[in-house]
């Protein structure tokens, strides 16, 4: 598992460097971006991992371990990684970069639905007045309306305060920080073209 995250992030920083680097390309596709990309988006998706990453330093959250010693616990099933990369990342022989940022786009959003209702399904009040007001904040005013209609995600939880509940809050948040760091670079990206 620890091996899966590390290549995860390795993977993650190495391609957004690339794109960073290379700051080149555009979006693959024709379909109308679910994202309404402004500077705003940038400082609303930073204000987001500042407070996940406020939120994993919580000791009385995570109170019988230590949380940094965990690994991280991400959400694969939404590919948003696979779908944020571009295909060809050799910058050097390539003059443009294939991302196809609507796929990508979407994915993030299905991302932050997820792990909203997942964050909600904590009933935590320290998760729902930092994390989970950024996450509204970032969908309210960054995606179109239409990319709202998302179901929302089935999440089962434990309500008792176990635990086991905690050490899975921990997983899941470290998770969702490699996530917002992704999401951040995507924003970066799109916004710099």
């Amino acid at each position: 598992m620890l091996s899966r995250v590390c290549n995860y992030l390795v993977v993650s920083i190495v391609c957004f460097a690339l794109l960073w680097r290379c700051s080149i390309g555009g979006p693959v596709g024709a379909r109308e971006s679910p994202l309404r990309l402004t500077g705003t988006c940038n400082e609303l998706a930073r204000s987001l991992l500042w407070n996940v990453s406020a939120v994993l330093e919580i000791d009385h959250l995570f109170s019988g371990f230590d949380c940094s010693q965990q690994n991280a616990e991400v959400h694969l099933r939404r590919q948003t990684v696979s779908a944020c990369t571009p295909q060809n990342s050799n910058c050097a022989h390539s003059a443009v970069l294939n991302i196809d940022e609507n796929k990508c786009i979407q994915r993030i959003l299905e991302d932050l639905h997820y792990y909203r209702e997942t964050f909600r399904a904590y009933a935590n009040p320290e998760l729902t007045k930092s994390v989970v007001r950024r996450i509204d904040d970032l969908l309210q005013n960054c995606f179109s309306v239409s990319a709202m209609d998302i179901s929302p995600a089935k999440v089962s939880m434990d309500h008792q305060k176990s635990f086991q509940e905690r050490l899975k809050l921990c997983k899941v948040l470290k998770g969702f920080n490699l996530r917002t760091i992704t999401i951040n670079r995507v924003f970066n990206y799109i916004l710099s073209k």
